[in-house]
């Protein structure tokens, strides 16, 4: 008889352990969870920006290179700046 009480009090004290090892699982782990995707999501926004800072670098140039055409066929002048717009303009594609 008294083994049988020490067999049912291991097991009470195996299943109390790992219930409250399940309830300390489920409450970490979807913590960890949202740490992971949080990093992720911070690089990812950190791409983009630099993504958006590209195009917007790009944008600049793109209205400027237009500004310099509309000048020259207005005037038929502005040939020099014309050349530096396409300098810099290949400068800005050959770097990305």
């Amino acid at each position: 008889m008294d083994i049988i009480q020490v067999i049912l009090a291991v097991c009470g004290a195996i299943s109390i352990v790992g219930g409250a090892g399940a309830v300390l699982w489920k409450l970490i782990l979807p913590a960890f969870r949202l740490t992971k995707r949080v990093t992720k999501l911070e690089e990812h926004t950190e791409t983009d920006y630099k993504r958006l800072l590209a195009l917007e670098e790009m944008q600049k140039q793109q209205s400027k290179s237009l500004a310099a055409l509309l000048n020259h066929q207005i005037t038929g002048n502005g040939i020099e700046s014309m050349k530096k717009i396409r300098d810099e303009l290949l400068e800005s594609i050959i770097d990305k």
